[in-house]
């Protein structure tokens, strides 16, 4: 009988995962799409970057068929992009290496680094914008 035999099922999960990958602890993102607004965004637990993604392109209420329109900067209050698009494994390393509880990262959700969504968008349970659909 191995020693993972002996864990309980979530310490042999975790103890099997690299180091780089063990799921985040408690982290909290500010995200927005204009600079102005904000939302609160929870990745505590976070396994990798496309989890990260998902739960902020989420939490944001756009569509999961348009995920693939959006990009996440880097970002401060008040501001749009402050470096290039994040991919998973730099969003990741990111979170892992300067998260924290009070939701000291900030991002920038857009198609652009330095537009917001139009002022007309609105991310509603009636839909998603025509103008973002039809490109």
């Amino acid at each position: 009988m191995g020693f993972s035999r002996l864990l309980p099922p979530s310490l042999t999960t975790a103890a099997a995962m690299p180091p780089r990958q063990l799921p985040l602890p408690v982290v909290r993102l500010v995200v927005s799409t204009d600079g102005e607004q904000y939302r609160v965004v929870d990745i505590s637990g976070a396994p990798d970057g496309t989890w990260i993604r998902r739960h902020i392109l989420l939490k944001l209420s756009i569509p999961e068929r348009l995920h693939g329109k959006f990009s996440i900067y880097p970002s401060e209050v008040g501001a749009y992009a402050l470096g290039g698009a994040m991919s998973d494994g730099r969003l990741f390393t990111h979170c892992r290496d300067s998260g924290d509880p009070s939701g000291s990262l900030k991002f920038f959700v857009s198609t652009a680094p330095d537009q917001p969504l139009a002022s007309d968008t609105s991310f509603t349970s009636q839909g998603f914008p025509i103008s973002l659909t039809e490109k």
